[in-house]
Order: C-alpha cells, then structure tokens, then sequence
C-alpha cells in the first residue's frame, strides 16, 4: 500500500480513529495489527521476514541486555547483526555478488537468485541492528515487551522509507503517545498534505521530462541533458522529503513524533554539510555505527580518509545493488575528503581575495558549489549502468545542440512544474508558508496552520477533499516512491 494511494486514504483515518478510541494498554495490539496489514498489502510473505528480523533482534537484545558491557552481549549482538544483516545481503546484494564473482571467473560459479527485493528490508534492518548495537553498549536498556519492539521494528509510516529511528526515542512516544489534541490534528494534517504536493505536484511532473532525457540524451542535446540532471535532483527531493513529510504527519495523528530527516539539503556549503542535511538518520547509523567504531578522526589523516570512503562506499551500496551506486558513494566521499583537508587552504585563499571565509558571498558561492557537485552526482545515482552515467556525462560536455520535442509533455504541464517548484523553493527559503523542515512537527510552531479560522471537522473536510485531488491528479507513471526499492 503506497502512501499516494487511495487505500491509504482510507487506511490511515480508520487506523487513527480506532487507536485513538482504544485504551492506551491495548493501543499497540491494533497499530501492529495495522502495521503488518500495511507491509503485507505489497506481498503477504513479507511478514515473515520482518518478524524474523524482530524476532532475532529481540532476543539478541535480550541476551546483550543481561550482559551489558560483556564479551557475552558483544556475541550476542555481533549474532543477531550478521543473521539481520545476512536477510538484507541475501535478498539484495547476492545477486550482485553472484554476478560479479562468475564474470570474474568468466562461467557460473553461483547461480544467481531469483529473488524480490523486500520494500524497505534496508531500513528496517538497520534499525533492528542499531537497537541490538545500543543495548549491547549499555546505551539503553533491552525491551522486554515484544509487542511494543515489534512495533517498533514495524511501526507503518516509518517502515518502508524511514527516518531510521531509535529505540530510545521511539518507543517510549509508542507506549505513551501524545494526546490528539486541535493542534496536533492541524499539524499532522498539514504535513501530511506538503508531502502529497511534494509527491504528486513536483516529483511525479518532474518525472517524465527526466525519464526522457535520460532515455535519449542524444537527441535532448548537452543543454537539456544538463537540465535533466538538476530537474532529477529536485525530483528526488521532493520524492523522498516528500514521504518523509507524509510519514511525519501520520505519526503526528497517532502521537509520535519521528526524527528530522531533511534539513534543506540544496542549501549545504560544502558536500559534508550536505550529509548533515540529507538523509539525516542515515548519516546518523552510519556515523554512530560504522565511522565511530572504525575510528572516526582520531587516528590521524590517513585513517580518517580510510574511514569515510569505507562510509561512503557503504552509503552507495546501501542504496543499490550496483557499481554506479557504488562510485555514487564513493565519489561523494573523496569530495568530502577533499573539502575537509583543503579547508585551511581554501581559507587563505579567501582571505587574500579579501573576502571573509564564512561570509555571505563565499558562503553562497560555496552552496552553488555545491549544488551543482550533487546534481551532477545525481547521474550515477539515476542512471541503470555505469555505462549509462558515462553516456549522459558525455552528452553533457559534448555541447551539442538537441531537441525538446516530446520531453515536457506539453505548455500546462511545464507551467505546473514550475509552479510547483517555485512553491517548494520559496518553502524551502521561508518566503512562503509552507517553510517546514520535512520530518519535523508543525506542532512546535507558534502559530499552527489555519487556529482558529475553522472548526476541526471543517479542516479535516477541506484536507480530505485536496488530499483526494492531489490523488487523483497524480501521474500513475511516477507515483512509486523512489526509496521504496532500497
């Protein structure tokens, strides 16, 4: 069940009113209940991998938890981490392995499954093993009920795209939810509407004029082939804070508040800033998780420059099983080196110019830097095959001239598109009214969207009524979430 779908339009008031209608004792039956039906509405067989997940990591938390600290809790979490992990590599990355290991050996070695590729396997993992990592740490104590960790593991809005949550943040808020008040129903509201405009209005249009031109760069032409990549880098914002929004007001309606995930990531001077913005719960795992424990930056330059890329190349395999994912992460990562240790460099550069080093216009020069680095490292991400990446990338600085015949679908369609990108820009710069970090709550706002010009069930009729347009306007070619499939 897609979140722009009209089933979830249906779903998500039933699940609300029911939990909200329940005891708070016996509210976690239902939202798992609901839970489950939601990941099984894809395939039902799902179920059973996801509660093998829950189930492994609840009892390796156990055992870590009785031993915190111990060699015996880092057994048990090393344990449960390799069976986790083990699913997602199985599912997601045998067959690339399989695949690379026979054109190595140049015949069949492995045969290559034939498998489907769980929805969300990678953020529900990552976050049944980070539990099992905390617990094993002494960072948080085991949970011992394993109605309220399963739903933790499954919790629906939160499931198939994330934010990837914590243990110690989430479920406290899933025992004890917040109390649905005018505000909150405004706010989850209104979230809940910016992620479908997100979706349906910017990604979805921007949808076709970018399968085009990277269909055929050649005809588009090194111009619109360039523009390809930028509207790509839009689209995919706007695709998966878009989600975030929705996932953050659905929970908001049920009395949890998810993680930021999103922090205006366009607007990043430098490609590390650019991790602080993007993703944010990803780049928190892979931080706590992975670069901390390798060492992080305490163990000179050398290492630390080890420690990133190995992020980084865990960052782009995470995200596919591919090699254009691969140097998507990687090249994201020497950038990232590269910004680091030329800093003091750069600096004093500045500085002779006569210009302040964190000023406003080098500031901004920098974001222009930036932005342009990440659309054009967008392509690798875009593209199906380092063999497509490379073919826009010459087309690109082939400056050859081409043609938009067939690429814009048409003079109310470009108007629309840019509409709506004008809208997300001003949002995104606070000129308008929908400037909202996307995963964080309205709630904290001094002024909640529409108090007290109409009555809740007058609102509630109003979103209902744009969310079902929005639904229905939606461009059934690119209505799939692009963070589905990792």
């Amino acid at each position: 069940m897609s979140f722009n779908s009209v089933g979830f339009l249906i779903f998500l008031p039933v699940t609300v009113i029911v939990s909200r209608i329940l005891p708070v004792k016996v509210r976690w039956v239902w939202l798992l209940a609901a839970s489950y039906f939601f990941y099984m509405s894809w395939r039902p067989e799902m179920a059973l991998l996801i509660f093998s997940v829950t189930l492994v990591s609840y009892l390796g938390g156990l055992i870590a938890g009785n031993r915190q600290g111990q060699k015996a809790a880092k057994l048990a979490a090393a344990l449960a981490c390799i069976l986790c992990g083990g699913a997602l590599v199985y599912f997601k990355y045998f067959g690339f392995i399989a695949e690379n290991i026979n054109r190595i050996a140049q015949g069949t070695v492995l045969t290559v499954p034939d498998v489907i590729l769980p929805v969300g396997i990678s953020f529900y993992t990552f976050q049944a093993m980070g539990y099992v990592i905390d617990v094993a740490r002494g960072n948080i104590s085991a949970e011992k009920h394993f109605g309220y960790y399963a739903l933790f593991v499954s919790f629906f809005p939160q499931l198939v795209a994330g934010p990837i949550e914590k243990a110690e943040v989430l479920i406290p808020q899933l025992r004890a939810p917040a109390k649905l008040t005018y505000d909150s129903v405004c706010s989850g509201l209104g979230m809940i509407l910016i992620g479908f405009f997100k979706k349906i209005a910017v990604a979805d249009m921007i949808a076709g004029p970018v399968n085009a031109i990277f269909a055929d760069p050649a005809a588009a032409g090194s111009g619109f082939t360039a523009l390809g990549a930028v509207l790509f880098a839009i689209q995919i914002l706007c695709d998966f804070s878009g989600y975030t929004d929705i996932a953050a007001g659905s929970a908001e309606l049920l009395g949890v508040k998810l993680s930021k995930n999103f922090d205006r990531p366009y607007f990043a001077a430098g490609i590390g800033d650019f991790w602080r913005r993007w993703h944010i719960s990803l780049s928190g795992w892979l931080r706590d998780y992975i670069y901390i424990p390798l060492g992080g930056s305490r163990k000179g330059g050398f290492r630390t420059a080890v420690n990133l890329l190995a992020v980084f190349l865990i960052s782009g395999l995470w995200h596919g099983a591919a090699w254009h994912f691969v140097v998507w992460g990687l090249l994201h990562g020497l950038l990232v080196l590269i910004d680091r240790f030329t800093l003091k460099m750069r600096n004093s550069m500045w500085k002779k110019a006569g210009l302040e080093p964190e000023g406003g216009i080098v500031k901004n020069l920098r974001r222009i830097a930036t932005f342009l680095a990440v659309c054009f490292l967008w392509i690798f991400f875009r593209a199906e095959s380092m063999t497509g990446a490379f073919k826009i990338i010459a087309e690109i600085f082939s400056f050859k001239g081409g043609s938009a015949a067939g690429i814009f679908g048409g003079t109310w369609n470009v108007i629309i598109m840019l509409a709506g990108i004008g809208v997300i820009f001003l949002s995104e710069t606070g000129r308008a009214g929908l400037s909202i970090p996307s995963g964080e709550s309205l709630a904290v706002s001094k002024k909640p969207p529409m108090k007290l010009i109409a009555p809740a069930a007058v609102i509630v009729m109003i979103w209902t009524v744009v969310l079902a347009w929005l639904l229905l306007y939606a461009n059934s070619a690119g209505s799939a979430f692009i963070y589905f499939v990792f």
